[in-house]
């Protein structure tokens, strides 16, 4: 996905079927569990699971195709004699231009892999009084 691009909510365009678009996005979360490069597109394709429309069937076919070019590629998990836990987090100040909300992100990784990962957004918006 190219990260200049912005999906949006209201982009004006024919809606799509919400079922085919739901079950292409489960999948690629499922593929993205072996697969970290693809994680980020998975996810911002998530956000909108209910009002898809052919702007993002575009961004969908785009995947679909780096996915098939790249299908040698994966992660290989060796042995690893000590398990370390680490613990990585980032916010996004602002970055949803539908709902300027900030976005927080935390991964949890053990041995070198990802365990578990959080992606939430702030529940309250701050408004300037300046």
């Amino acid at each position: 996905m190219i990260l200049k691009e912005k999906l949006q909510k209201d982009d004006e365009e024919e809606p799509i079927d919400e079922n085919v678009y739901k079950s292409l996005v489960g999948c690629l979360m499922y593929v993205a569990s072996t697969r970290p490069d693809i994680m980020y597109t998975g996810s911002v394709l998530s956000r909108f699971l209910h009002c898809a429309s052919k702007n993002h069937k575009v961004f969908r076919k785009r995947v679909m195709r780096y996915l098939k070019d790249t299908l040698s590629f994966g992660i290989k998990f060796n042995k690893v004699e000590n398990f370390e836990l680490q613990g990585y987090s980032n916010s996004e100040c602002a970055r949803s231009l539908d709902d300027i909300r900030t976005l927080l992100v935390i991964v949890s990784l053990l041995a070198q892999g990802v365990s578990s990962w959080c992606l939430k957004k702030q529940d309250i918006v701050a408004q300037s009084t300046a």
